[in-house]
């Protein structure tokens, strides 16, 4: 070999070090950024027509495509959980416990014993004032209860819209990304670097909804709901889109909405968990409020004979009678006759003689009050929609009801702690292959120093037999 074949050689040794070095550092400096995979670096030999020595021919990401996918899966689930659980909780606030003081369950409780007190009693005055005064906390409770449900129902429609605009965002980056890549020298830093902050923004978005992924030789990513549905093709992104109007979700034209059947959407990711409180939780939760509503409204009426066709009873829809075709949001809006309460202009005694009545009756007469005691044990009309049983006297409706709801939050909070298990150990693994390793990179290091040194040494070994041969000649 030749002076000068033995220079280049240490040469491209010094070179070939230094990328290593580079790359070897970068690690280290990066073993705590969040997304960031491991690089490591491949060398080959030139050939000996090029003067041979040693090039890096390959900067490798370490990645484990399995273990990713099955980590972008549980991250999923765990968005839709937490959604749903966070959702639930802030209804649950409100809505309180069985025992809690102001929930419906407690304050029905009141009313039926505020009857038990008032039939013993039926001309005691205080007695028909405690049964006014716990019909008015019950009214409270319920539309108390119904507005919670309604400010989570609106804060979910904000969610989802921050989610879709997120979401838009970050399918734009990839796009992006995917035009730098066909760009970039392929296997190269900045070809590596950029499929990291591709695999970034898929990780964000595999929080919002489950995809499915594709990946070519250069790193670029196709990226498609779970159900099939193109969301980004090269450097072209869909754009998400929230119907308000229709409460769907659309990809351009096709509709993408989780929980609707034939839709190529998603099932997965805190959009799906918006939606599911949305479209099915929320809607069953109000149902069941309603229907509390309506056996009071309907009841009350039903029971208290003093009534002309038409006319309201004890409980009211906003002051009118109870309405079948008018279910919807009774919850929200049932209130106390204003003839019984005396500072609306009523008569306190008509708890007593019914709603209806128009003259004082028998001070110890208990008949109507014994008819109103028999509301509390009627079964309540429930649909489909409730998700509880039929045949369940008022009181135990609203047991029940509380139980669910509670259940349901419950139920998510538990779905969350064990998918973050499953996740955290998911992501452990991955680590252990893609994460860096410090104490590895400072053994890189160690080697990365004796080699370095060795060409050093190599170019002024040769450097100084070039000088001696040029003083001998």
């Amino acid at each position: 070999m030749s002076l000068n074949s033995a220079l280049q050689v240490s040469r491209s040794g010094l070179e070939a070090t230094q990328a290593w070095s580079d790359l070897t550092s970068r690690n280290i400096a990066n073993a705590n950024t969040e997304g960031y995979v491991r690089k490591d670096a491949s060398f080959s030999t030139l050939a000996p027509g090029t003067g041979g020595g040693v090039v890096v021919s390959e900067v490798k990401r370490e990645v484990d495509a399995s273990l990713d996918r099955m980590y972008r899966s549980e991250t999923g689930k765990m968005a839709k959980q937490q959604q749903i659980h966070e959702g639930v909780q802030a209804y649950t606030a409100v809505l309180g416990s069985s025992s809690s003081d102001t929930s419906p369950l407690t304050k029905l409780t009141a009313l039926q014993t505020s009857f038990d007190t008032l039939v013993n009693s039926p001309g005691d005055a205080a007695a028909q004032r405690g049964v006014l005064d716990a019909a008015k906390a019950l009214t409270v409770s319920l539309n108390d209860t119904a507005g919670a449900l309604r400010q989570v129902g609106s804060e979910v429609t904000t969610e989802i819209k921050y989610n879709v605009t997120d979401l838009n965002r970050a399918l734009l980056k990839i796009a992006d990304l995917n035009k730098s890549l066909t760009s970039a020298t392929e296997n190269s830093t900045g070809s590596v670097e950029l499929q990291d902050a591709v695999g970034q923004q898929v990780q964000a978005i595999a929080k919002i909804m489950n995809v499915q992924l594709r990946t070519d030789g250069m790193g670029r990513v196709s990226l498609y709901t779970s159900g099939g549905t193109q969301l980004v093709d090269g450097s072209n992104a869909g754009s998400v889109r929230y119907d308000q109007a229709s409460g769907k979700l659309y990809v351009g034209q096709t509709e993408i909405t989780p929980g609707n059947t034939g839709v190529r959407g998603f099932d997965g990711g805190s959009l799906a968990g918006l939606f599911s409180l949305k479209d099915q939780i929320l809607p069953t939760f109000q149902n069941q409020l309603d229907s509390m509503a309506a056996a009071l409204v309907q009841g009350f009426q039903g029971a208290d004979a003093s009534l002309s066709a038409g006319q309201a009873g004890l409980f009211t829809d906003a002051g009118a009678a109870f309405n079948p075709a008018n279910l919807s949001g009774l919850a929200g809006r049932i209130a106390v006759n204003a003839a019984v309460d005396p500072a609306q202009g009523g008569t306190l005694g008509r708890i007593r003689d019914g709603v209806g009545a128009t003259t004082p009756g028998a001070s110890g007469d208990a008949t109507q009050v014994r008819a109103f005691q028999k509301v509390f044990d009627a079964p309540v009309a429930v649909s489909a929609a409730t998700d509880l049983p039929a045949g369940l006297s008022l009181r135990d409706f609203a047991a029940n009801m509380i139980s669910y709801q509670q259940v349901k939050g419950t139920q998510a909070q538990q779905n969350y702690t064990a998918l973050s298990t499953s996740a955290q150990t998911i992501n452990a693994s991955r680590q252990g292959i893609e994460g860096v390793n410090i104490d590895d990179e400072l053994q890189k290091l160690i080697v990365i120093q004796h080699s370095y040194a060795a060409n050093s040494k190599m170019m002024s070994t040769i450097s100084q037999m070039m000088d001696d041969l040029i003083k001998a000649v």
